[in-house]
């Protein structure tokens, strides 16, 4: 089924009607982006997309799928991109969100190419996806992990950062090691930052476990990543001294 181009052209529609060009070039800059922004903030451009989709509804995960890459691909402003990861979560949508976007999920991470784009598919559709379908999605994760895209090896190591019940603590550490030591990515500042992030996540749960791996692996975490994951247990541990 062809994208609906209805929805597409009534969220252009709702964008430029609350642009606010004071607001863009900032935006612009802060995200150091290509695209040029519309100057919408956050809360407003989800309730826009929102109601766009309440009004024209899809009905099937084909149009859904098809839908956000030609939003995606065609994008002429960063919201515009931003309502296309959105979609798969939107209304009646999320009840299509399955096994058959994970590809819309990878082409966006790795097209994006930037952090907002990584963070926001990684926490939301991603998460989704591996608690629902963690047969599936886990030795996905670890092809991500160790695969030559650091934007998807972040997503992989980030995508638990939300999840408790479902939370794999295997998975989480099988998807850090490709990326530390004196290998390609070692070095990159995104995946250190990630990776630190998401042990900082562990730690409020596993403050022992956290800080046994960074003892043993002491050598092979940057500082960055020592210093963030480490953040919450050095606070605790000062309050206890204190």
């Amino acid at each position: 089924m062809a994208a609906s181009r209805k929805l597409i052209d009534a969220l252009r529609a709702a964008f430029e009607a609350h642009a606010d060009p004071a607001r863009a070039a900032p935006m612009q800059r802060y995200m150091k982006s290509a695209l040029p922004f519309c100057g919408i903030e956050a809360p407003l451009r989800r309730r826009l997309t929102a109601a766009v989709v309440k009004a024209i509804p899809l009905t099937d995960i084909h149009a859904l799928r098809d839908t956000m890459l030609t939003l995606w691909r065609s994008a002429r402003f960063r919201e515009e991109r931003y309502a296309a990861m959105e979609l798969a979560r939107v209304g009646t949508n999320a009840k299509l969100l399955g096994l058959d976007l994970v590809p819309v999920c990878e082409t966006m991470i790795t097209e994006g190419a930037w952090w907002d784009i990584c963070d926001d598919i990684s926490g939301t559709a991603i998460a989704h996806l591996l608690a629902a379908h963690p047969r599936q999605m886990k030795p996905r994760l670890r092809r991500w992990a160790r695969g030559g895209n650091p934007w998807l090896r972040r997503a992989a190591i980030l995508c638990q950062r939300r999840l408790k019940s479902d939370f794999d603590a295997t998975l989480l550490y099988d998807c850090i090691l490709p990326s530390i030591g004196h290998g390609r990515f070692a070095d990159d500042f995104f995946l250190c930052k990630g990776i630190g992030w998401a042990l900082r996540e562990r730690s409020y749960r596993a403050p022992d476990e956290v800080a046994a791996f960074c003892r043993h692996y002491a050598d092979d975490l940057s500082a960055l990543t020592k210093r963030e994951a480490l953040k919450v247990i050095a606070r605790r541990r000062q309050s206890g001294a204190a």
